[in-house]
């Protein structure tokens, strides 16, 4: 059973006396859901088929490492960190290595910006395409349009819908946002990284259900607050260990990674 707001005509799982997208009261009617032929079907467990998913690799081993052995198509991964701490000249030092066409989508820095973040860092790839765009269906549409196979969202914070009427950053505008992204990236297979910030205490700025909702939640931290040393490390992940950690310096020439045994 279904219910939907007969003002904003948004559907919701369970009965709510005010709707929590536009606030009218007493606005639900019950909704019957009938299967179609074209519906997904219950299968039996043991007939379904083995599948091996084939990851791609960030040919940066410790990172490969963290993750489980490389990003898994189709996949969210929510990359969270204070600011200035370097996650952004960590995720583009990272798609330089990965090699495939990737969308890095700013709502934060310029083009320009990040442009010559990556002049310093003697970055050139032309697999990496930039965009400044806050609208998530103009961000699904170009990522859809040039068929990607990496999208990355800087940040999550600044990103929004037109179907809520709250401020980017909000609650509800996260939540929407990220379904939106994860339904295309799951649609089109391609790998979804979202960039958040963390609050003084160290956790996940936003909704609680955005950490639920991605497949991985990596954590880039500084290690010592008197040197340039970073940690990161997962503390989630459905496709691998969240032991392994991985160690980094920030220096001039971007970040450094420090090799594993």
């Amino acid at each position: 059973m279904q219910y939907e707001c007969k003002h904003c005509h948004h559907m919701f799982n369970t009965f709510h006396l005010s709707c929590p997208d536009c606030g009218r009261w007493n606005s639900f009617i019950s909704q019957t859901q009938h299967l179609s032929a074209n519906d997904a079907r219950p299968i039996s467990l043991p007939k379904i088929r083995k599948s091996s998913v084939k990851r791609i690799k960030t040919n940066i081993k410790e990172i490969d490492r963290v993750l489980g052995g490389g990003f898994v198509p189709g996949s969210s991964i929510l990359l969270v960190g204070q600011p200035g701490i370097g996650k952004s000249t960590f995720v583009i030092q990272m798609l330089s290595k990965l090699d495939i066409p990737s969308l890095y989508v700013t709502g934060e820095e310029s083009v320009d910006q990040l442009k010559l973040r990556a002049d310093r860092l003697k970055i050139h790839s032309k697999d990496i395409y930039l965009l400044f765009e806050t609208n998530v269906n103009k961000v699904v549409s170009h990522a859809e349009t040039i068929e990607i196979q990496s999208l990355v969202i800087d940040s999550i914070q600044t990103i929004y819908t037109d179907t809520s009427d709250t401020l980017p950053g909000s609650s509800t505008q996260i939540r929407k946002c990220a379904y939106v992204l994860r339904r295309s990236a799951q649609k089109k297979n391609y790998i979804l990284l979202i960039i958040g910030q963390v609050t003084k205490d160290k956790v996940a700025a936003g909704p609680k259900l955005l950490e639920h909702a991605v497949d991985c939640v990596l954590h880039l931290e500084v290690q010592d607050e008197k040197s340039d040393n970073r940690i990161l490390f997962a503390s989630k992940n459905r496709f691998g260990s969240t032991i392994p950690k991985c160690m980094l310096s920030m220096s001039s020439k971007g970040l450094e990674f420090h090799k594993t045994k």
